[in-house]
């Protein structure tokens, strides 16, 4: 498993970060690099919620939420990346209060697809990509929490 880790200072309380993550099954509406989402479970959140994500511009995502502490941490399982050169993943997000506001950390620990050349792949440039799309989320979510 590869892993990547960014963080990111949001100036809203850790309940309002919160309340955008825990909208598990409407990610795309808030964040610019998922296209579509909706929830596949009945349950839509807590363990065991499921959600499946069409990712901007390609790229499909069967998600499953394995660990929820309210306003502190939720840990995503990825069940299936389509199009992706992903076989699998798990995202952590831990909310720390922080001032006035959240310090929000993420670890994506993946396993690539396409053994050795997949890693090197994930070396050279994978690795960069996703570390892009994460900050790239954590803007959007720092966003959507002050709404």
């Amino acid at each position: 498993m590869r892993s990547i880790d960014v963080s990111r200072q949001i100036s809203s309380v850790p309940e309002k970060v919160w309340a955008v993550l825990a909208d598990f099954p409407n990610i795309a509406s808030w964040n610019t690099g998922v296209a579509k989402s909706f929830a596949t479970s009945d349950s839509t959140s807590g363990v065991g919620a499921q959600r499946h994500c069409d990712l901007a511009p390609f790229g499909e995502l069967e998600e499953t939420i394995k660990e929820w502490v309210d306003t502190r941490r939720m840990v995503i399982s990825i069940d299936s990346a389509k199009k992706l050169p992903i076989a699998r993943g798990e995202v952590t997000f831990v909310l720390v209060p922080s001032g006035e506001g959240t310090e929000i950390r993420v670890n994506y620990a993946y396993q690539p697809k396409f053994g050795l050349l997949g890693q090197v792949m994930a070396s050279l440039a994978l690795d960069r990509q996703l570390t892009k799309g994460f900050n790239g989320f954590l803007k959007d979510l720092d966003t959507a929490s002050q709404r």
